[in-house]
């Protein structure tokens, strides 16, 4: 296989610098259409709640540090009864919602914060309004199964879910910026792809490398060659 230089790549993408624009414009311009009027926005609501102490409960202050301890302890069991089937079930029917457990846990999201007793409950749907409804409505029932399972009151809601407005997908930079990556991609392997059909013999060197060793007699200079330098 023959070997193509630095250089010559080099010229090589400076000779079809106009394709390379072309596709590039269209991958970016295709991609912003489609961002902006065929991908539906999503929002995302969350709420916020504290694993703390029982209702009633009284404790010393040598007992803190412990109960911070178990406290964040049970931060990673609670998380995981919040999209239980159980808790979920409870949602879709108290919320009139019509889907599967299953495609209501996709549109949840369950998070700790590191070391802290807080749990965090985000739903992310494509309406603002439903949004901030199943987090509220989550965190609820939620707060109902542990108690019930665990025989214990000590979850508090910190930050109530509310309409958020504002869109969090669909990310048009993002979008763009990839649909540019991919647009010099193709078109440099476009590129490629061409030359290496191309068999054209276009240098010395290369009609050196197919007709082995031969005198050359003469060249022909190139018509822009001869502009260069005054020819006529």
């Amino acid at each position: 296989m023959e070997e193509i230089s630095l250089r010559e790549i080099l010229d090589l993408l400076q000779e079809n610098w106009k394709m390379i624009v072309i596709i590039v414009l269209v991958f970016v311009t295709l991609a912003a259409v489609g961002t902006t009027f065929l991908i539906d926005k999503t929002y995302n609501s969350s709420t916020t709640l504290i694993v703390g102490k029982p209702e009633g409960y009284t404790s010393t202050v040598s007992d803190t540090a412990n109960e911070l301890r178990i406290n964040q302890q049970l931060v990673g069991t609670y998380s995981e009864i919040a999209k239980s089937k159980s808790v979920m079930t409870q949602v879709n029917s108290a919320l009139n919602l019509g889907l599967s457990d299953g495609q209501l846990a996709q549109m949840i999201t369950v998070s700790t914060v590191n070391d802290t007793e807080l749990i965090k409950i985000s739903v992310t749907t494509e309406d603002p309004v439903l949004a901030a409804s199943i987090a509220n409505k989550t965190a609820e029932k939620f707060m109902t199964n542990v108690a019930e399972l665990m025989k214990i009151n000590n979850l508090q809601i910190v930050d109530e879910a509310v309409v958020n407005s504002s869109p969090v997908g669909p990310n048009l930079k993002l979008n763009m910026a990839i649909a540019f990556l991919m647009g010099i991609i193709i078109s440099v392997g476009i590129i490629f792809v061409k030359e290496a059909l191309n068999t054209t013999v276009k240098t010395v060197d290369q009609l050196k490398n197919l007709a082995g060793d031969v005198s050359i007699i003469g060249v022909i200079p190139d018509c822009d060659e001869l502009t260069l330098k005054g020819g006529k």
